[in-house]
């Protein structure tokens, strides 16, 4: 049985958090906006939807809760990296998948980082579950994917049916324009990331990851954000976060 801290061969390592104190405030952001009885929710229009996964999410930013995660999983960071000073991305992503039942999926399509924005060769992915993260609704990847090279990955851009380009969807993390990939990966070869309670995923960026399609009960709530290692960084790494307006990356 594989060490559930390093599963370095499929590319993922569940970070444990150092205290539980930033994963229980988080959850209580969450919460607060997003009450336990869960139907008038998975049935609201996927407009005023989005907006309240927005106000969570800004809270969320607000009370910086990328540098507290960072901080919890900091040695774990500095192992995966090979370096003690990194660059963390600015503003968290608040996802927030409702069960697919009747309903649009709100699962981020497979990719990697590379697809989206430059320089992100180096980048790794910090993934915390939060609230109702189940094996059916989970986040999934394809083992080993990191290693193949890019060329050998073929995509298409596709036209997104609901969300628009600076719309509060597009602020959330939808894509207005995703790639979708045609071949050179066996998406056939997925697993779930079954991350521990406490923990924190880390892995690549260029590790295929996405397709979290919810099929279970109850929304899946999670967090997630990119670090860069210190001498990764360029000044065309993602120059501003949408959502914020913030520098897209600051050093932690």
């Amino acid at each position: 049985m594989p060490d559930p801290d390093v599963l370095s061969a499929s590319g993922v390592r569940f970070a444990r958090h150092q205290t539980p104190e930033t994963l229980r405030d988080l959850r209580r952001v969450v919460d607060a906006v997003f009450p336990d009885d869960e139907s008038r929710l998975i049935g609201m229009e996927i407009g005023a939807y989005r907006a309240l996964v927005l106000e969570a999410q800004t809270e969320l930013n607000a009370k910086d809760f990328v540098r507290r995660l960072c901080q919890e999983v900091r040695d774990d960071i500095v192992e995966v990296i090979g370096e003690d000073r990194f660059y963390i991305q600015t503003n968290l992503y608040l996802r927030a998948a409702r069960p697919e039942s009747g309903g649009s999926p709100e699962a981020i399509g497979w990719h990697r980082e590379t697809f989206y924005g430059p320089n992100m060769e180096r980048s790794v992915n910090i993934w915390t579950p939060v609230r109702g993260v189940s094996e059916r609704n989970t986040l999934r990847f394809i083992p080993k994917s990191q290693s193949i090279p890019e060329a050998e990955i073929r995509t298409v851009s596709v036209a997104d049916e609901v969300t628009e380009k600076g719309s509060v969807g597009n602020r959330i993390g939808f894509l207005y324009s995703p790639k979708v990939i045609q071949s050179g990966v066996d998406l056939d070869n997925s697993q779930p990331m079954r991350v521990p309670e406490g923990r924190s995923a880390l892995f690549p960026g260029l590790l295929i990851h996405g397709a979290g399609h919810n099929l279970d009960s109850r929304i899946r709530f999670s967090v997630d954000f990119r670090i860069l290692p210190f001498s990764a960084y360029a000044s065309t790494s993602k120059p501003y976060h949408l959502a914020s307006g913030k520098p897209y990356f600051e050093l932690f």
